[in-house]
């Protein structure tokens, strides 16, 4: 019967602090996991009372072994590429400051020079993103 190993008393409550207080409900049911295979529970008990998939509790229990609590996080995902180069941004954010109110005749003069497509949301995005990068802070 897999189980972690037996659990010292810091992690303990590192692993009852992640599952009050932790922001991610993933990281919280990881760690309630751990907990309770630390308890003496079997795998098969966890599946019924998390409702999670044998495999799944046993790489949490791997990942826990390996990594201890970083082991309990996702990994990073890469998500989708983006739209426009960063270039492409830096041009939008340039059109956009010849004329801020129209958003829509920047989307057009972009996607007339690049052939690229875009929902008016992701230019409001990717200017977002550009306007909070430049910022300068504040020295008062």
């Amino acid at each position: 019967m897999k189980a972690v190993n037996p659990l010292t008393d810091n992690e303990k409550i590192t692993l009852k602090e992640a599952i009050a207080n932790h922001p991610k409900n993933r990281v919280r049911i990881r760690a309630h996991a751990i907990i309770l295979s630390d308890k003496g529970y079997s795998i098969l008990a966890l599946t019924d009372i998390l409702d999670a998939k044998f495999e799944t509790i046993s790489s949490w229990i791997d990942h826990w072994e390996a990594c201890g609590m970083l082991g309990l996080y996702d990994a990073v995902r890469i998500g989708r590429k983006p739209i426009y180069t960063e270039a492409e941004v830096y041009r939008l954010k340039s059109l956009v400051d010849e004329e801020p109110h129209q958003l829509k005749r920047a989307q057009a003069i972009l996607e007339e020079e690049t052939g690229k497509k875009s929902s008016l949301d992701t230019i409001k995005r990717n200017i977002k993103k550009v306007i909070t990068v430049t910022k300068e802070p504040d020295t008062h």
